[in-house]
C-alpha cells in the first residue's frame, strides 16, 4: 500500500485529524512549510523559490493519499470501516506525517461496494479532506477546484496501489472511486480514460497539482497539463 496507519495508541501530544481547527494556533501553516523547505531542498533552490500555493497543494494531495489509502484498504480486504477523523498525527514530530488511530473497533462493510463508496465521501472526501481544503483556502490563495482535483487523483492512486498489491481486490477499488468520481463531491475532477498493458485502469485529472512549478519538476503522470 502507498501508506500505512499505525495502531499504537496515539502519544502524548498527538492530535485528532478530525479534532480542532489548525489555522488557529498556525499548526497548518507549519505543515505547508514544513513541505515548501523539503520541495526546495530537493531541488536545490533556496525555500523562497517554491510558492506557498504549490507547497499547500503537494501537503493536501499527501495528506489525501495517507488517509485514502488504508481506509480503502481496510474496507476491501478485511471489511472494516475505518474513521478517518479518528485518526492523530503528531505536529512536533520530525520527518513526514505519520498517522495513528484511536479507533479500537469498526463496523463491519455490509452492504458492499456502494457503502464503501458512502463511507469514503463522508469520512474522507467532505469530511477531514473538506476541512483540510477549506483551511488552506484560508490561510492562503489555492484553489478549492485544485484541492478537489487532489482528492481524486489521491483516490485514483490508492485504487491502483491496492491493485497491484492485491489483484483480486482490484475491480472492486475500482469500482468504488468510479462511483465516487461521479459524485458532486467529485464530479468533474477526473476520470479513467481506460486501461494499460496490466489491465488497470489509467486515471486522468482535470486540474493541475502545481508540482510542475517547483524547480527543476515536471508533471505527474495524470496531470491535465500533459499532452
Amino acid at each position: 500500500m502507498l501508506f500505512a496507519l499505525e495502531t499504537r495508541p496515539p502519544g502524548s501530544g498527538w492530535l485528532p485529524l478530525g479534532g480542532a481547527d489548525a489555522v488557529e494556533d498556525g499548526r497548518l501553516a507549519a505543515e505547508v512549510e514544513r513541505v515548501r523547505g523539503r520541495l526546495a531542498e530537493l531541488s536545490g533552490r533556496p525555500g523562497a523559490t517554491v510558492e506557498w500555493r504549490v507547497a499547500a497543494s503537494v501537503f493536501h494531495q499527501g495528506l489525501a493519499t495517507r488517509l485514502l489509502s488504508p481506509v480503502l484498504a481496510a474496507a476491501l480486504c478485511h471489511g472494516a470501516l475505518l474513521d478517518a477523523a479518528r485518526f492523530h498525527w503528531d505536529p512536533h514530530r520530525e520527518g513526514p506525517v505519520v498517522l495513528r488511530t484511536a479507533q479500537e473497533r469498526a463496523a463491519p462493510v455490509v452492504g458492499g461496494t456502494v457503502e464503501v463508496a458512502d463511507w469514503i465521501e463522508r469520512t474522507v472526501v467532505l469530511g477531514v479532506m473538506a476541512r483540510v481544503a477549506r483551511d488552506l483556502s484560508g490561510v492562503g490563495k489555492v484553489a478549492r477546484g485544485l484541492l478537489r482535483g487532489n482528492t481524486a487523483a489521491a483516490l485514483a492512486g490508492a485504487v491502483r496501489s491496492l491493485g497491484a498489491d492485491r489483484p483480486a481486490r482490484r475491480e472492486r477499488a475500482e469500482e468504488v472511486a468510479g462511483d465516487l468520481l461521479a459524485r458532486p463531491s467529485l464530479a468533474g475532477t477526473g476520470a479513467y480514460t481506460g486501461t494499460d498493458a496490466s489491465g488497470a485502469a489509467v486515471f486522468r485529472r482535470t486540474t493541475c497539482c502545481l508540482y510542475y512549478r517547483v524547480p527543476e519538476a515536471g508533471y505527474c503522470g495524470d496531470c491535465a497539463l500533459r499532452p
